[in-house]
């Protein structure tokens, strides 16, 4: 419970700030934030370490990083509050704090309960509901199967678990083996282990409150004997808020696959989604666009009820080569709905089971490229003064910061929608350099620029191509 402040504090009206002054307004900022209480522990938000980096730039930029717990939304809301009383604050920036990396990389011994007999967990993750996301996470499961891997699911949404519905499991018990009373026997539909509240809440709706749901989750995916598989997906709840934030922190994500339809809404969201993952260090493995298009059984027309979608937009903004699409098809929801996954039920050589296959290579070959560190290394030479890019064969090329600053493709540079420049007309900074880069997944790297431009993200494809100039001494 966290607990509101009262009081004022003496405010400083300057707008320029030297060294001294920047410095007095961290502290100012700081002992304000100190106010802020947490009734569980008694201690202020800045002593319990919630605070992890403020920066001050000399415009009245304050960025605040806040780290990243089940309290994040309410001290978020409470700094909000307790700084908008400092005029001289002009834009006020607070973030999640990136998640550390660990010095090793993560093994199955880190994973709890039975989840240390898991080889990858896979995320398969929607900004919003009624996009597919359930029916795709099934079909996925069951691809990856075919492709002779030991599969589970796990359907993590509390609040609308789809799992018993679309493999006819509704009336499914749950049980406990005898000699392992708070362990819970997953239930088996055509060799892939299964789990989901649904088994355990029957038809009942769940009601039951947010810090809660987290909890009933973990406890139940780590509590499942799940043996020895070599890809659990979990069929996350929709959306990018707490329950979703803590579910990554406490599974691990070997990676995610974000599914989204063609409205411009979606795409807005799915972006919300891919960055969420950026921030907790879980690569974006594919990006699937449901209910793309269908073909007309009179005219044999294709049509795109939804519009053309923003599929290139994703490839072109984030480098997501494995983007795909899967047509409107009415057999999906039909099978579906009799609880039978429509991979089981069509032909190998269908469009639907080829399109799914792809997914499931993608997601396997993605993970593999993930483990075995295959992605380009950018860094910056503080003495050449140029941007270097190396891949694994030993290729090279060298970039002038400039050159690439000017042809930043985020939402400030270029518009979204039309791919219209927004910043042909702008002065930027011709000794501009990065002060951070740090890789975004296996497809891109983002790039923090000294003039405090900090959304700009460039695919590795878009770097090695000639639309980027390479710089010759």
């Amino acid at each position: 419970m966290l607990r509101r402040l009262s009081g004022s504090v003496p405010q400083i009206k300057k707008l320029y700030f030297t060294f001294s002054v920047n410095e007095e307004y961290k502290i100012q900022i700081l002992d304000r934030l100190k106010q802020i209480k947490q009734s569980n522990s008694g201690k202020d938000i800045v002593s319990n370490g919630h605070i992890e980096n403020l920066s001050i730039d000399q415009d009245g930029k304050v960025i605040i990083d806040l780290k990243l717990d089940q309290d994040y939304r309410k001290i978020k809301a409470l700094c909000q509050d307790a700084l908008k009383q400092f005029e001289w604050i002009k834009n006020l920036d607070i973030r999640m704090a990136p998640k550390k990396e660990n010095v090793t990389t993560q093994t199955n011994s880190q994973k709890r309960g039975n989840l240390k007999n898991v080889n990858k967990i896979i995320a398969v993750s929607s900004c919003k509901g009624g996009v597919g996301k359930s029916t795709i996470a099934l079909n996925l499961t069951f691809s990856l199967q075919k492709l002779g891997f030991k599969v589970g699911i796990f359907d993590a949404d509390v609040y609308g678990p789809s799992l018993p519905t679309l493999i006819g499991k509704e009336k499914q018990q749950l049980y406990a083996p005898e000699d392992k009373p708070k362990e819970i026997l997953p239930i088996e539909f055509n060799g892939v282990k299964t789990m989901s509240y649904g088994y355990a809440s029957g038809n009942q709706k769940a009601i039951i409150r947010g810090p809660m749901v987290s909890s009933i989750v973990v406890q139940l995916v780590q509590q499942t004997q799940w043996e020895n598989l070599d890809y659990l997906v979990v069929d996350m709840p929709p959306g990018t808020g707490d329950i979703q934030i803590s579910l990554c922190q406490e599974l691990n994500f070997n990676g995610a696959v974000i599914v989204t339809t063609p409205q411009r809404l979606s795409f807005i969201d799915v972006v919300k989604g891919i960055e969420m993952f950026d921030v907790l260090k879980v690569p974006t493995l594919s990006v699937v666009e449901n209910m793309a298009e269908y073909v007309c059984s009179n005219c044999n027309q294709l049509h795109r009820p939804f519009g053309p979608g923003y599929m290139n937009m994703l490839q072109k903004q984030f480098g997501i080569a494995t983007a795909l699409s899967i047509p409107l098809y009415g057999d999906i929801s039909k099978y579906s709905d009799l609880g039978s996954p429509v991979v089981l039920t069509l032909p190998e050589d269908h469009t639907i089971n080829n399109i799914y296959r792809q997914l499931a290579n993608n997601v396997v070959n993605e993970l593999n490229r993930t483990h075995l560190n295959q992605s380009p290394t950018v860094r910056y030479d503080t003495t050449k003064r140029v941007i270097i890019i190396n891949d694994s064969e030993g290729k090279e090329k060298s970039i002038q910061p400039i050159e690439l600053r000017s042809k930043c493709n985020c939402a400030l540079c270029v518009d979204e929608f039309t791919g219209k420049r927004l910043n042909q007309n702008q002065k930027l900074d011709q000794e501009v350099f990065p002060q951070k880069i740090e890789p975004k997944g296996n497809y891109a790297v983002a790039i923090v620029w000294s003039d405090g431009h900090r959304s700009s993200i460039y695919p590795y494809k878009r770097l090695w191509s000639q639309e980027i100039n390479e710089y010759s001494s």
